[in-house]
């Protein structure tokens, strides 16, 4: 998790407007209200949030920027909006800003969740300027003590049992530190190391401890065995995953993400620029040890060279979302749709069930729930969830949290067919996305199945038969 402190002035608080924006455009969620006078609140205006701060700015006109407007980003969805909700409150805590009034902003409209924060700087009692020297430094610092309080992560720890690994050159530390969330330069014969833009340790490359210990033969063998089986169960195919300005670039594949997954065993590509990979490395996170690749197995024995390239942000969606063997198809057409993109059969990498977190599936439901309900007046683009057909099945897709359900098993069979009655309606049934072609286009079976004449033609919940009924009774009868 990263902050960023966005520093552009602004007397006016323009971060106000531009987090409501992002509200009205269905981009973002308020979380947090905090500290205001019980008259502003969630169903005020943007105009009415924007004086109160000004107000409060206005006792210290010798603050030139008094808006306090910053960033807390997740890696992909690793963090929740609750999750982020929380953190944003003890950073503010921890900054200085605890009985400020502020508010907190979700957005929803790139591949890693995360918050806006909009402030004052201007103490609201003492009408002093919060103090914000080295606030850049600070924010990293206070980012970090949020962590370690709410969930443990400990930046300093975890450092510390990556430098027990063993390694045989600076080049394998770097890798082990860089896939592990942490960056490294080494400078006048000193290896520094930061984590997020914080500097946390330097250390004399003389007394880097590295091993002369070759890889034992056991180890050696079994992550060979391990190589070989494994490759031919998963796609081994590896593509560049790359951002629009081509700054951000890694090679990914199937194999790789379940080598990590199943033995903590990652694999990290060596590249010079954005030229193919030349070779491996192994670190293997079980015997804590860094191995080159070459020493297992050849690069071109394990691995199929692709020239294709993924977007980063699609990458993170496919990364982080819940598609199973039954909901492959379905959400790769829908991304391709939406990207304008083709996304190959090996960029996608399946999870073992269909289980995803129980806050995603208890608002992915509700939502769905709701636009079943006031089907017609919840359809706009800017929709949390999606309602879309694919080979004559129905499916929802919640975009915040890149997840895909079977529509039916999200919200049983019965709210289904309430749902597909009440496209019977000729207006309807042209309109909405699911026939007019906006989403998957639907096939004349489906058609057929969606122009029933009648709402009683659509099985509702199941009822028990005679001797279901008998059985149930004595049941009850035992109880007693």
């Amino acid at each position: 998790m990263i902050v960023k402190i966005l520093n552009k002035t602004s007397k006016d608080f323009n971060g106000v407007t531009y987090n409501d924006k992002k509200i009205d455009k269905g981009k973002g969620e308020l979380l947090v209200m905090k500290n205001f006078p019980t008259h502003i609140n969630s169903s005020s205006g943007r105009q009415e949030v924007k004086n109160y701060f000004k107000a409060i700015s206005n006792t210290n006109k010798r603050v030139q920027n008094p808006q306090f407007h910053c960033a807390i980003s997740a890696q992909g969805r690793s963090y929740s909006k609750e999750q982020l909700a929380l953190t944003a409150e003890k950073f503010m805590d921890k900054m200085g800003y605890g009985e400020q009034p502020f508010i907190v902003v979700f957005h929803n409209d790139t591949s890693n969740n995360h918050v806006h924060i909009v402030s004052s700087r201007v103490d609201k009692h003492s009408g002093k300027r919060i103090e914000r020297d080295f606030e850049k430094y600070k924010s990293q610092t206070a980012l970090q003590d949020a962590l370690k309080e709410l969930y443990g992560t400990d930046v300093h720890k975890k450092l510390d049992n990556l430098l027990g690994y063993s390694y045989t050159n600076t080049s394998q530390l770097q890798k082990l530190l860089e896939s592990s969330g942490y960056s490294v330069y080494e400078k006048e014969n000193t290896t520094h190391i930061l984590c997020n833009g914080l500097h946390l340790k330097s250390i004399n490359t003389e007394d880097l401890k590295f091993s002369e210990k070759n890889i034992e033969d056991i180890r050696k063998k079994q992550i060979f065995a391990i190589f070989k089986k494994y490759k031919g169960v998963f796609s081994n195919s590896v593509f560049k995953v790359a951002d629009e300005k081509g700054k951000y670039i890694s090679y990914q594949s199937e194999l790789q993400y379940q080598l990590k997954k199943k033995f903590g065993i990652d694999v990290v590509l060596s590249f010079k620029d954005d030229k193919q990979p030349f070779g491996y490395t192994i670190i293997d996170h079980k015997t804590k040890a860094i191995y080159k690749g070459s020493e297992i197995m050849k690069m071109g024995d394990l691995f199929k060279m692709t020239s294709e390239v993924l977007d980063k942000k699609l990458f993170e969606i496919l990364a982080n979302s819940n598609i199973t063997i039954e909901t492959k198809e379905a959400y790769k057409k829908h991304l391709e749709d939406e990207y304008k993109c083709e996304i190959r059969d090996y960029m996608i990498f399946l999870k073992d069930s269909k289980k995803t977190s129980y806050n995603t599936w208890k608002e992915t439901r509700n939502s769905t729930m709701d636009q079943i309900r006031n089907f017609g007046k919840v359809s706009s683009p800017e929709d949390k969830i999606k309602i879309l057909s694919f080979a004559n099945e129905l499916y929802v897709i919640n975009h915040n949290d890149s997840a895909i359900f079977i529509l039916k098993e999200l919200v049983t069979e019965h709210n289904q067919n309430l749902y597909l009655s009440r496209l019977l309606t000729p207006q309807n049934f042209e309109q909405h996305p699911i026939v007019s072609g906006r989403q998957v286009p639907v096939s004349s079976d489906f058609e057929a199945m969606l122009r029933r004449s009648s709402l009683f033609d659509l099985p509702g919940p199941s009822q028990p038969t005679g001797e279901e009924h008998e059985n149930n009774r004595r049941k009850k009868k035992k109880k007693r």
